[in-house]
């Protein structure tokens, strides 16, 4: 995936980039009744060493949201592995797929199907 959208849209299954919605829209809110900044914090955080072919993404979304006496903060850290393919495109699921077709053009047997 090249797509910013599409690489946040699979975190956590789609709830991370759900999460930051609701606390962008949560902390916009606030600032406009209590006329205060409010802040939105994102944090990944990669882990290469689970395997060779992918990291373990740690996502953080933190944020405080402005009030008439301080401020209300939530943080939020959820984490989702993805696969690192070329030139570093993160993919939820594994670029290589196994060829299908021999030398000759006859379909080969899959590797698992019968």
């Amino acid at each position: 995936m090249d797509n910013l959208d599409d690489v946040i849209g699979e975190f956590d299954a789609g709830i991370f980039s759900a999460k930051v919605l609701a606390a962008m829209s949560q902390v916009a809110l606030g600032a406009v009744e209590c006329g205060k900044k409010g802040k939105v914090t994102i944090e990944f955080v990669f882990d290469a060493k689970l395997a060779s072919t992918g990291v373990n993404i740690q996502h953080t979304l933190k944020y405080a949201k402005p009030t008439n006496n301080g401020d209300s903060s939530e943080k939020s850290t959820t984490s989702t592995y993805m696969y690192v393919g070329k030139r570093g495109v993160l993919t939820i699921s594994p670029e290589q797929q196994d060829d299908v077709f021999s030398k000759d053009g006859n379909v080969t047997k899959l590797k698992g199907l019968n």
